[in-house]
């Protein structure tokens, strides 16, 4: 017969690494005002909204890379809003520190490598037709990422027409799934119309522009940050003069502080400044810059897999439908 209850000291050996200090934290990217508040856990469920066009997907691409390159972290993609090429041509800029359409004109050899290193990293669900979460979670079932990424949540297919319930109960199995899966699930949600006319009052030193959105302003409401186990809110005032390029990270939420990671107080979110569309800045710290540099021996011209050509065939076949972002 099944046993369904569990006592205290079946956690016992969870409960002494506490008491003795031994509980290890997530990982970090090196840079202390972004650790101090992110790090990534294997297993947990993590929910991220904002505003469109203020760089939500950018933000998130970055952030899978950085744990890539630092810690060797390997992740699966489903973007219906963003194709495939336009994704890869991101996380190059980000993976290079340089612009794939200016840096790498005429050097094949190091475009051919970069595109190899990213291949061996991430892997892409076509969006090429609509997927329920549970089709995301059969694919994304057949084989280990350390990272999913669904982006946007708002695209999924429904299945019954009790939306509300339908989303609960989504959110609860994705949330099984990165814990069964030691999966760091990540998914990403557009907000209602009335976010957008949220702006900053009169006399603030943001007058007139969209302030950043609150949990509950997702669409589909509170309920996604009841089921999350981290929340995080990016902004970006695309119409500043002078912020348009410093995107905003806002902690919400982080369930389990013990092994690290904290909320941003309101007003001081983790700020990220944008640079040529490559690289994001923290306090003038850039966590990737170590890990730009190669001696030229490395570079090999030649894909090693199957995957490697399959990948260089996503990032450069042409389709005049698909606008990349620069």
């Amino acid at each position: 017969m099944e046993n369904y209850y569990s006592k205290p000291f079946h956690e016992i050996q969870g409960l002494d690494e506490i008491r003795l200090g031994k509980v290890d934290t997530g990982l970090g990217i090196g840079v202390e005002s972004f650790d101090n508040h992110i790090k990534w856990k294997q297993g947990q469920f993590n929910m991220v909204n904002g505003h469109d066009n203020v760089g939500k997907t950018d933000v998130l691409l970055w952030y899978f890379v950085c744990m890539s390159k630092i810690h060797g972290k390997k992740h699966l993609i489903y973007s219906s809003e963003n194709t495939v090429r336009s994704q890869v041509f991101k996380i190059f800029n980000f993976w290079t520190g340089k612009r794939l359409d200016k840096d790498y004109t005429i050097d094949d050899k190091g475009f051919q490598h970069t595109l190899n290193e990213i291949s061996d990293y991430f892997e892409f669900i076509p969006n090429n037709k609509r997927y329920t979460a549970y089709d995301i979670l059969d694919i994304a079932s057949k084989k280990h990422h350390d990272g999913l990424l669904v982006d946007p949540f708002n695209s999924l297919m429904t299945e019954t027409s009790n939306k509300h319930q339908e989303d609960y109960d989504i959110c609860a199995n994705l949330r099984i799934f990165g814990e069964q899966n030691n999966t760091n699930v990540f998914v990403n949600a557009h907000l209602v119309t009335q976010a957008a006319r949220n702006r900053y009052p009169k006399d603030h030193i943001y007058e007139g522009h969209l302030s950043a959105p609150e949990k509950a302003d997702t669409e589909g409401g509170q309920k996604f940050a009841n089921r999350a186990d981290d929340f995080w809110t990016i902004h970006r005032m695309t119409q500043h003069s002078e912020r348009w390029n410093i995107g905003e990270l806002h902690v919400r939420k982080v369930k389990e502080t013990i092994t690290g990671g904290c909320v941003t107080p309101r007003d001081k979110p983790i700020e990220l400044r944008w640079v040529n569309h490559c690289a994001y800045f923290i306090n003038n710290q850039n966590p990737l810059q170590k890990t730009y540099d190669k001696e030229p021996e490395q570079l090999d011209l030649i894909p090693k897999t199957e995957q490697h050509q399959k990948m260089n065939k996503m990032s450069t076949g042409y389709d005049e439908a698909d606008d990349l972002p620069f």
